[in-house]
């Protein structure tokens, strides 16, 4: 798989068109050597080992893969076995084209034919380095001649050290089953808005948080290093996900809850679910900023 790499003096990017249009690295100039702001994944052939990857038409989960649109019934394949909802849409495991590369910027696309998923859409993917920080857009055109249920999001993996810290504004956090599907509305950790942040290493998370102010900060304190993270102003929500004993966690801003479209036809309000129409376009984007301590 032919990898390509953004350059600057202060950053190194490598993306993987074919596996998924998946980042493999991002490696920041800092303190006068290359930090690895996502965890390193140059050798992976798997994308969910990958550095950071797309979700799009939806992100998350899907209850067992089936869904109610428009007075219709709809089954989606169970596309990470033995994982038993639909997971991450479709981008993640299809191979994107070039549309345009330089030194700094990257596009690619790829093009949905309705199937299982019963809705032809197309997908695109910027990436820009300025310096040291990366820019990434995903944007989602319905192609359809009806209307479709549609959310973006990305899902990049930041390297995780023992004194790690995420800050950040929420209103609430989603408990989950051992499914990883969400059960009740709750408080979300108080650390989250404190000036220490929330120790990453002591949080085993796999939740949605609501109410995402689109801004959040990474601090590497044994680095003497920090990440500034935005997002567009649809991401409302965001995904943590911290597992244990791992060097990694993940920060996804996304646009809509896990399960938002059964969610909705359930009553939940505010579940983040769009409706695209024919022909309509929704674009996201977010911006990591590393920067010295």
């Amino acid at each position: 798989m032919a990898s390509i790499f953004l350059i600057s003096d202060t950053a190194k990017i490598e993306i993987s068109p074919e596996l998924g249009g998946s980042i493999l690295a991002y490696d920041a100039k800092l303190h006068d050597k290359f930090l690895p702001i996502l965890r390193n994944s140059h050798q992976t052939r798997t994308v969910l080992e990958s550095s950071c990857f797309p979700l799009v038409p939806y992100s998350n989960r899907i209850k067992h893969g089936e869904f109610n649109w428009q007075d219709k019934s709809y089954k989606l394949p169970l596309n990470h076995l033995p994982e038993k909802h639909s997971i991450h849409g479709h981008g993640w495991q299809l191979p994107w084209e070039i549309v345009h590369q330089s030194d700094k910027s990257l596009t690619l696309e790829y093009h949905y034919q309705a199937a299982e998923w019963p809705f032809t859409y197309s997908a695109q993917q910027v990436f820009t380095l300025k310096e040291s920080s990366l820019n990434i857009e995903l944007t989602l055109v319905n192609h359809s001649q009806s209307k479709m249920p549609a959310g973006l999001g990305l899902h990049p993996y930041f390297s995780l050290t023992n004194e790690t810290s995420l800050k950040c504004s929420v209103e609430s956090m989603w408990a989950v089953d051992n499914e990883s599907m969400p059960t009740t509305s709750g408080k979300a950790p108080k650390e989250l808005a404190s000036s220490e942040g929330l120790l990453i290493s002591k949080s085993h998370l796999d939740n949605v948080f609501t109410g995402f102010s689109g801004a959040a900060i990474i601090t590497w304190p044994e680095w003497k290093a920090k990440a500034d993270i935005t997002s567009s102003s649809n991401c409302k929500f965001i995904v943590v996900y911290s597992p244990e004993g791992q060097s990694y966690f993940c920060l996804e801003p996304v646009t809509h809850s896990t399960d938002a479209i059964n969610m909705s036809n359930d009553g939940v309000n505010s579940t983040g679910i769009m409706t695209l129409k024919p022909r309509e376009k929704m674009t996201v984007s977010m911006c990591i900023s590393p920067k010295e301590t």
